[in-house]
């Protein structure tokens, strides 16, 4: 009995070390360095995705096709994949020198590089990327999860918590069960994820901490008024099957799937999921209806 109560509880030991093992240890300094230059870090981050947006466009607008290509893409893994889907829209093959890869994390992760940058605190991002990177992973909600432990301030975002049911099921129709699977990534589990953020006070994992789950839930098309004071922010749509990253109200996100000549594969818009032509995006068809979003305090 005792040697099989020992073997239980390795297992979920384990487990536990399992869940956190992306997840960096802060020293109090850092904390403090951090909370002291939040200002800077979050306007240096939301400067570049402004940047990165408009190079995205102007890029565009010249030559027809995306200077940022998804790295999730196998024909765009290599220089001949470049080349030939340049050669495929008859653009200048030239140009593969100048194209660079870009993720929904990704974009994120360059923009916060040059907020902790900006305030010589290059070394405590890199404690954050290096948890990232193990396995490849670069999961969004770890990401939340290193945001949180340097204080910044977690809300569950749902703007219609009526029509979790629906949206379950709509999730389930488009994108059916793969055999052998009883779950899959991109859907949302709204109606589970819901009732955890509001009962439990946890999105998806119980390290992933829910400070508020009343702000950002049931605004329908209408969005807050005071999310439009928040210099930067970092959301997760469907348990981090998407990050998305923005400022005063408006969402600038980035894909992994795109064909290169997308002027989508950087897109703009109000974080408004529910509005027409609001954000985070999918598709045309496909949204991303809830998740968690992270602030600086």
């Amino acid at each position: 009995m005792f040697k099989s109560l020992l073997i239980l509880s390795l297992i979920l030991l384990s487990f536990s070390q399992i869940a956190w093992s992306q997840v960096a240890t802060f020293t109090d300094e850092e904390v403090q360095v951090h909370r002291a230059n939040i200002d800077e870090i979050a306007a240096t981050a939301a400067d570049c995705l402004d940047w990165v947006y408009q190079d995205h466009l102007e890029f565009f607008n010249k030559w027809g096709v995306s200077k940022y290509y998804g790295n999730r893409r196998s024909d765009y893994s290599t220089k001949a994949g470049l080349m030939a889907a340049l050669a495929f829209y008859k653009k200048p093959k030239e140009l593969v020198y100048e194209l660079e890869p870009i993720s929904c994390i990704g974009l994120t992760l360059r923009c916060l590089r040059e907020g902790f940058a900006a305030v010589g605190t290059e070394a405590t991002f890199e404690k954050i990327n290096d948890e990232l990177k193990k396995g490849n992973n670069f999961f969004g909600t770890d990401l939340q999860k290193n945001l949180i432990l340097l204080g910044w301030k977690s809300y569950y975002w749902n703007p219609a918590p009526w029509q979790n049911a629906d949206w379950d099921e709509e999730d389930r129709t488009l994108n059916k069960l793969k055999e052998g699977k009883k779950w899959m990534p991109v859907w949302g589990g709204h109606a589970e994820r819901y009732r955890q953020a509001t009962e439990k006070g946890f999105y998806y994992e119980r390290g992933l901490t829910v400070d508020d789950a009343v702000s950002l839930v049931g605004f329908n098309e209408t969005q807050p008024a005071f999310f439009k004071g928040i210099p930067f922010f970092v959301g997760i749509a469907h348990a981090g099957y998407h990050v998305f990253s923005g400022r005063a109200g408006e969402v600038i996100e980035a894909h992994s799937m795109r064909d290169l000549n997308s002027i989508n594969n950087l897109e703009y818009s109000e974080f408004n999921p529910l509005k027409t032509g609001g954000g985070p995006r999918w598709t045309p068809k496909e949204r991303y209806r809830s998740g968690l979003i992270v602030t600086p305090q």
